[in-house]
């Protein structure tokens, strides 16, 4: 397990729960179930097994009473997108302008993704401190880019100002860029009901 009264006041983790799932269908996918358990707290159980609440920051928008109740822990702040509607980047954006002084890094991390395991989590967060926060920290699997990335402070003004449905990955330099070999959990989201059964044969 890391330190955390190392990484509690470095390294805020911003989890993206805002989405309305429109590739998905009908349903909210985070709030389907994959055996016993949502979506969502597959996510936010296995950040917790590893990270303090006060570390985490999760952004909703639609059925945002839903998630908020699902997690039920009053420990774990919650920012509400107003402009969730718009796409990914309002979302970042919101999370990141939420983040204190103190926070020396951002760790962006869709909650679509419950394959990922804590290993990868932990190793990617280790490569980011061992880098002395100065880095943009992305996993890397099969030769493909994933989830979550890491952000030094350097780059909260960009975040600060994305609004449309994107991140910001054209924006960084590729001077900054580390990456991190990891396991298929990190390119690895759901995005269909067939993705959900994938995971449920997986957890």
């Amino acid at each position: 397990m890391i330190d955390k009264s190392n990484s509690k006041s470095l390294i805020k983790k911003i989890v993206l729960a805002a989405g309305s799932s429109t590739r998905y269908g009908k349903k909210n996918k985070l709030i389907q179930y994959i055996h016993d358990k949502t979506l969502i707290n597959h996510m936010i159980d296995k950040l917790l097994s590893i990270f303090d609440p006060s570390e985490i920051l999760i952004v909703i928008g639609y059925e945002h009473n839903k998630i908020i109740s699902l997690i039920n822990n009053p420990k774990i702040k919650f920012i509400y997108n107003h402009d969730y509607k718009k796409g990914i980047g309002t979302s970042i954006s919101a999370g990141v302008r939420e983040l204190e002084l103190t926070i020396k890094g951002a760790m962006i991390i869709p909650a679509d993704m419950p394959i990922i395991s804590t290993k990868d989590l932990i190793k990617l967060q280790n490569k980011f401190l061992e880098l002395n926060c100065s880095k943009v920290v992305f996993p890397k699997c099969q030769s493909k880019i994933g989830n979550p990335v890491l952000l030094p402070r350097t780059y909260f003004k960009i975040l600060e100002g994305l609004k449309k449905d994107c991140g910001a990955k054209s924006q960084i330099k590729k001077s900054d860029i580390v990456t991190v070999n990891t396991d298929t959990g990190t390119i690895f989201d759901i995005d269909t009901i067939s993705n959900l059964k994938v995971a449920e044969s997986i957890l």
